[in-house]
C-alpha cells in the first residue's frame, strides 16, 4: 500500500542558485485519510516504525516533485520533472523525521512537503498511550518520493523560503495548455505547444498557397472560355450585320413613332414599354393594357401610329398658327411650349367634337 503525508524547513541558497535546507519530512502520531465513500480513517505511525533504520534509508537519493504522481520510477521521471533531490537518510528529531534535500528550480507557490511511500497496514485498530484512538498501524514504511504540495497532511512539514530565496527564473520545462481544434485541450511541454502551432502555421500557409494556385487556374480558365465566347459573338455579328442595321431602323422608326405621340424618355424604354406608351398617349390613361397579350399591344400600336403622325401634323400647324398670332398692338405672341401646345391641342379637338356632335 502506498501512503503520501504532507510535512518546514529553513533554506539556504547556493552559489548556483539552488536552495538547500533540512526540512521535516514526517512525523509520528496519527494520521487521517478521506476514503472514495468519504468517511475519515485514521492510521497510526508508531516511533518503533517511523523511525525505523530501513525506513529512514529509504529516503535517501529520491526525488522531488511537485504534486504526486503515484510511484516515480525511471520509467516516468523524465515526464514527471523532478524538481530536486533527497541528499542523506532521514534521521529523528523528537517526534519528527528530518532529511536533507536540494531544490533546483521551483515554479509554484506550494510550500508543504508531503512523502510518497509504500507500507503495510496493521489493521488492529487500538489506542495510542495517549488515549487516542486509531483505525489501524502503519508499518514497514518504505519512501518512493518527496512531493511539494499545497497543503500537508503532517501539518510541521513545509519549505520555508526567505524572500531572497525565491527563484527568479521560471521552470523551461513548465506545462502548457494546448487547445486542438475539436475543443479539447492537453497540458504538453513549452517546446511541443511551439512546434505543434509552427506545423499549425506552416499548415495555414501551405493550404493558403494551395488556394491561390487554385483561384489563378480558375480565373485563367474563365478568361479563356469567355475570349472564346467572345469570339464567337464577334463572328455571329459580322455574319449577321444586316439583320443588326434593320433592327436599327426598326428602333428609330419606333422612337419616331414615339416622339410624334409625346411619349418622353422613350430612349430608356424597351420595345413593348414604347408601344404601351403610344397607346396610352393616343387613347388616353385609362386603357389598361397590363393583362392584354403582346399580339393585342402589337395591333393597338399599330391603329395608333397613323393618329400620332396626325396628332404630331396637327401640333405642327397649331403651333404655327399660334406662333404666328399678332396682338392687337401688332406685337407677336410668346411661343408656348409644348406642354402648352399639348393643352391647347386637346382643348381644340374637344371643341371641334362638340361642333360635329
Amino acid at each position: 500500500m502506498i501512503r503520501f503525508d504532507n510535512v518546514e524547513f529553513k533554506a539556504v541558497k547556493t552559489d548556483e542558485g539552488f536552495i538547500k535546507d533540512t526540512p521535516i519530512i514526517g512525523r509520528t502520531g496519527l494520521l487521517t485519510y478521506v476514503q472514495p465513500d468519504g468517511t475519515i480513517r485514521t492510521e497510526y505511525r508508531p516511533p518503533e516504525e517511523a523511525f525505523a533504520e530501513d525506513s529512514l534509508k529509504s529516503i535517501e537519493a529520491k526525488p522531488i516533485t511537485v504534486g504526486h504522481h503515484g510511484l516515480v520510477t525511471s520509467a516516468n521521471a523524465k515526464s514527471i520533472k523532478p524538481v530536486g533531490t533527497v541528499l542523506s537518510e532521514a534521521k529523528q528529531d523528537g517526534d519528527n523525521i528530518r532529511a536533507d534535500v536540494v531544490i533546483y528550480n521551483l515554479d509554484c507557490s506550494e510550500r508543504d512537503l508531503s512523502c510518497g511511500y509504500s507500507l503495510d497496514l496493521d489493521e488492529t485498530p487500538g489506542v495510542t498511550p495517549s488515549g487516542e484512538r486509531y483505525d489501524a498501524v502503519q508499518r514497514n514504511i518504505r519512501y518512493n518520493h518527496l512531493a511539494i504540495v499545497q497543503k500537508g497532511r503532517a501539518g510541521n512539514a513545509r519549505l520555508n523560503f526567505d524572500g531572497e530565496q525565491i527563484f527568479e527564473e521560471k521552470n523551461e520545462d513548465k506545462m502548457d495548455k494546448l487547445k486542438l481544434e475539436n475543443g479539447i485541450e492537453y497540458e504538453v511541454p513549452a517546446e511541443v505547444k511551439v512546434a505543434f502551432e509552427a506545423m499549425t502555421s506552416e499548415k495555414e500557409e501551405v493550404k493558403k498557397a494551395k488556394d491561390k494556385a487554385e483561384a489563378e487556374r480558375d480565373a485563367a480558365i474563365a478568361d479563356k472560355d469567355k475570349a472564346i465566347e467572345d469570339l464567337g459573338n464577334a463572328q455571329k455579328d459580322g455574319a449577321g450585320s444586316d439583320n443588326f442595321n434593320e433592327e436599327v431602323k426598326k428602333r428609330v422608326a419606333l422612337l419616331d413613332t414615339a416622339k410624334k405621340a409625346g411619349v418622353e424618355q422613350a430612349d430608356e424604354m424597351d420595345e413593348q414599354a414604347i408601344k404601351c406608351a403610344v397607346i396610352n398617349s393616343v387613347r388616353g390613361d385609362s386603357v389598361d393594357l397590363s393583362d392584354k397579350s403582346l399580339d393585342y399591344i402589337n395591333a393597338a400600336f399599330d391603329l395608333c401610329k397613323d393618329d400620332a403622325i396626325k396628332r404630331q401634323d396637327a401640333m405642327d400647324k397649331q403651333k404655327q398658327s399660334i406662333n404666328s398670332h399678332k396682338r392687337e398692338d401688332g406685337t407677336v405672341e410668346e411661343e408656348l411650349t409644348t406642354a402648352q401646345l399639348m393643352d391647347k391641342l386637346r382643348a381644340d379637338e374637344s371643341q371641334l367634337y362638340m361642333e360635329e356632335v
